[in-house]
């Protein structure tokens, strides 16, 4: 068993055309550049392939290839720095070096075996479910690609995919090729004729698919910075997110991030209005005005088809002190659009959280330094 070592990189020229892909804006340009010449230095791209006879009598090649551990260790720098847009940037440069890596696995397999390669059929698609990893990573023998609990490949950049090799060259397998994305501005023109033809027979678009409920709860620490992940990927393929924040007032430095990010909107109140005091009659007051003006500006955004990823954030607290219509917005919940995501977070989740979540975390406390009497610090509890 070895690995084949791969030469991918970006040329320079062609930056441009990777902001109109990934839907940057032109100002982001420079950040760009600066951050690919930091971060190709640390790719050590190789792959990996096996040939194995199929049940018609050809050929199928499984192949794992990755960008190397050096890379997630930079992007893991961005994201301790809470410089999000910054790791996003990462993200999308190294699926931009992955696509360039395609063509060489495919040269080289030719190379090798005087056959050339079909469509890429990936792992976790309905032809290779991931239950099927842990036997293929087996088969492939190899050890500087593993897989968690989750099945997904470490380190990240990683692909792992099957492809059909034929005696004769087949046409491209490009993104082009594969891509649903109709309005793609980058879309090549041999592929927008195909993708009308095949739009006609389509049963089910995939904007109808339907949207499920997370629920982050538990004593430990993490709820909140889970949303902000899962939102900034949701915003990355272009859905439209708000991000809404209940209890809380004053600036938190992990919301800063989303400044710089497109389709993401924050929803809360501006002032500070201090800690809660249940027994205060002012406090119930000013937190319920405040929390149901969240609430109408939220079912605003929905009615008007505004959504596709709604978060909130420490909604359990205002459920759990009474202080928020709960009637409006166990509709909201319950009768969400059918396509729309929902996230809520907090502690103490109540059984209605529960009852309609399809995803639950459960954060667990092990150890915290607020035990020991270590204050919140900025940039990392908030």
């Amino acid at each position: 068993m070895t690995f084949e070592a791969l030469n991918v990189s970006l040329d320079e020229n062609c930056f441009s055309d990777f902001i109109k892909r990934y839907h940057f804006n032109e100002e982001d340009k420079k950040e760009i550049i600066k951050l690919y010449r930091k971060v190709h230095p640390r790719v050590h791209a190789i792959f990996h392939y096996i040939v194995e006879d199929d049940k018609e009598g050809g050929k199928v090649a499984t192949v794992v290839a990755s960008l190397g551990r050096a890379f997630d260790e930079y992007q893991n720098v961005l994201v301790r720095q809470q410089d999000i847009h910054g790791a996003y940037i990462v993200d999308c440069l190294g699926l931009e070096l992955l696509s360039k890596a395609y063509d060489q696995i495919d040269a080289k397999i030719h190379e090798m075996t005087g056959l050339y390669t079909g469509g890429y059929t990936f792992a976790g698609s309905k032809e290779i479910p991931l239950e099927e990893l842990p036997a293929i990573m087996k088969k492939l023998g190899q050890k500087k690609i593993r897989y968690n609990e989750a099945y997904v490949l470490v380190p990240k950049k990683s692909v792992l995919f099957t492809t059909r090799l034929y005696e004769k060259e087949q046409e491209s397998h490009s993104k082009c090729a594969e891509c649903n994305a109709k309005n793609c501005s980058m879309r090549m023109e041999e592929y927008k004729e195909k993708l009308v033809d095949e739009a006609e027979v389509e049963t089910k678009p995939a904007h109808e698919e339907k949207g499920l409920i997370h629920l982050y709860t538990g004593e430990g620490k993490g709820k909140t910075t889970a949303a902000i992940g899962l939102s900034v990927r949701a915003a990355g393929a272009g859905k439209k997110v708000i991000f809404s924040q209940f209890m809380k007032g004053r600036e938190t430095s992990e919301l800063n991030s989303f400044d710089n990010l497109p389709n993401i909107t924050v929803i809360r109140k501006k002032e500070d209005m201090g800690w809660f005091k249940k027994d205060d009659e002012k406090s119930i007051a000013l937190f319920t005005k405040a929390h149901n003006e969240i609430l109408d500006k939220i079912t605003d955004k929905v009615k008007a088809g505004e959504c596709d990823v709604l978060v909130l954030d420490e909604v359990t607290y205002p459920w759990n002190f009474e202080i928020i219509d709960k009637t409006r917005l166990k509709d909201l919940i319950a009768n969400k659009p059918e396509n729309m995501e929902i996230v809520l977070t907090g502690r103490n989740a109540d059984d209605f959280f529960v009852n309609h979540a399809d995803y639950i975390t459960r954060m667990e406390k092990v150890k915290h330094p607020f035990d020991a009497g270590i204050q919140g610090r900025l940039g990392i509890e908030f």
